[in-house]
């Protein structure tokens, strides 16, 4: 039985009697109920019961009465009911004080029950109690079964566990880090005591009672689920419910550290846009930036923007995409070894991708990875049409978020004046347009009519065929091959055609001065409007 006194007071017919004394002992637990019909039955009581008297045993004597009260209490007896009338009419002033002295409640029982009625009512009302605790309980065991087979890769496990039990939880990973937390608790006071064993225990936090259980998978400890409960009985009643729940949670334990990424994720490109706005300091996008883990600042990466999304604001919708991403890098047999981390600001797909360290130190390396990237959101359906993805220059190091973000932005601006049409811009392509984006319309114009007009004053046709060699002889870096594959001409057509430019322009394209005056002109012609 786990009837509180309180309980039992409201139970017919024992609700026919009152409590006459030691309101303060209300909430004891009636654990079982004897009978007095001896003086010595004390030596019998045991701890939480309730004793049922006619006070015939100390019907003499007042003082009697109180060391009887006195006694009880030592024992931890819940509490004592007296019926009156056949040899007490009224309970002594002294006894009421005494009980009220010890906090031990004195009931007065009705007189036309007998004590076998009101033993019955308590026992079929501990007993109904149980059986729907037990149900509740049963619903709840089922409940968490069904979540355990229905849950996948999108279910939010923290909440519906949450929701299930109807308890406030809180999950924290091995190392201390809270992963959720609604217990209302702060974090800092939830692991006060850290670091944890691996035992199940009940602990005070913020004055809140939590019952906490480790999440073990093979012998492995991955973190721990903490329950708020109201009291050490109804955590004991749902003791082997907490251990199911924790035993779920276990098992999704790889769902659950993806979770933890795209959580950190969203909290950073949340923080990111507020950044973006004026709202928020750069020091705050980097403490944010951090949560994602300090491995990855270690490597070489780059930023990239790659798509802009009409639905972006459903954010279940946000959440799948961007899990689909993530499995779909990790499938590619070429990718699946890098880590990357993906968040929408602003209706856009924002992504961190690491570049191998071997190839970070090679252009032509590095951007074989870049636009496999691209070409994989692109074939995904992430990309938005022909300018797909922006890309920054390498990036190491957490100090160097933001500027690569501001890269993607600035090669995605460029790009569009420029009318580009690669689905992969990059912004390392894009930097002398940036650093020159401040020159004056009128002096690019006049630079461009200086370099070029030998050329541009031939024939039309002429002109446009040699501007186009120039332009994919720059592109490639001046590899020969390369611009004749990319025109469908011969090698020496290439040379010939450069040796006639070379002529035409007083220029020689082996001097640096030079090369550096026609790659500006040509830089200068894509930003004029045309």
């Amino acid at each position: 039985m786990h009837l509180t006194v309180e309980d039992a007071l409201t139970i017919y017919p024992l609700s026919e009697g009152k409590l006459a004394a030691g309101k303060k002992g209300v909430t004891r637990t009636i654990s079982s109920i004897n009978l007095m019909d001896a003086p010595d039955v004390i030596n019998w009581m045991k701890e939480g019961e309730l004793l049922l008297t006619t006070a015939y045993a100390i019907r003499d004597s007042p003082e009697e009465f109180v060391s009887l009260l006195q006694r009880l209490n030592e024992r931890g007896s819940s509490g004592l009911g007296i019926k009156l009338g056949r040899y007490w009419s009224e309970i002594p002033e002294i006894v009421l004080l005494e009980a009220d002295r010890l906090g031990f409640p004195l009931i007065e029982l009705p007189f036309e029950f007998t004590f076998s009625e009101q033993i019955t009512a308590l026992f079929q009302s501990e007993f109904q109690r149980d059986t729907r605790k037990l149900n509740e309980l049963l619903e709840t065991q089922k409940k968490l079964v069904d979540f355990a087979m229905q849950a996948d890769e999108y279910t939010d496990y923290f909440q519906e566990i949450t929701n299930i039990l109807r308890h406030s939880v809180a999950v924290v990973t091995a190392e201390g880090v809270v992963l959720y937390n609604v217990t209302g608790c702060p974090d800092k006071e939830l692991l006060s005591d850290w670091p944890w064993h691996l035992d199940n225990r009940f602990y005070k936090a913020a004055n809140k009672l939590l019952y906490r259980t480790p999440l073990l998978k093979s012998g492995t400890s991955y973190g721990y689920l903490l329950v708020q409960t109201g009291n050490l009985q109804e955590a004991n009643d749902m003791e082997g419910i907490f251990h199911q729940a924790a035993v779920i949670l276990s098992y999704h334990l790889e769902v659950i550290r993806n979770q933890e990424a795209v959580a950190a994720g969203k909290r950073l490109g949340m923080t990111i846009e507020r950044y973006l706005k004026g709202n928020a300091s750069r020091q705050t996008v980097l403490e944010f930036a951090e949560v994602l883990g300090s491995e990855f600042w270690n490597t070489p990466y780059v930023c990239m923007i790659s798509s802009a999304d009409t639905s972006a604001w459903d954010q279940d919708r946000q959440r799948r995409r961007l899990r689909e991403i993530q499995d779909r890098l990790q499938e590619h047999p070429k990718t699946a070894s890098l880590e990357s981390h993906h968040f929408y600001v602003m209706n856009r797909v924002y992504s961190l991708l690491q570049i191998p360290e071997e190839e970070a130190r090679e252009r032509k390396l590095y951007e074989q990875t870049a636009r496999l990237y691209a070409d994989l959101m692109n074939a995904w359906g992430y990309g938005n049409g022909a300018n797909a993805c922006y890309m920054s220059k390498i990036r190491v190091g957490i100090d160097s978020l933001i500027d690569g973000f501001r890269e993607c932005a600035e090669a995605e601006r460029i790009s569009a004046e420029l009318d580009l049409a690669d689905p992969l811009v990059l912004f390392t392509d894009l930097e002398f347009a940036y650093l020159f984006r401040h020159i004056p319309q009128e002096v690019m114009s006049r630079y461009c009519s200086y370099l070029f007009r030998p050329l541009l004053d031939r024939d039309e046709e002429y002109a446009g065929e040699m501007m186009r060699t120039l332009e994919a002889y720059f592109a490639n870096n001046g590899q020969v091959n390369e611009t004749a594959r990319e025109l469908f001409i011969h090698r020496n057509t290439v040379l010939y055609r450069l040796e006639k430019v070379a002529g035409l322009l007083n220029l020689d394209l082996k001097n640096t001065d030079d090369l550096l005056k026609v790659k500006l002109g040509l830089m200068f012609r894509h930003l004029l409007p045309r």
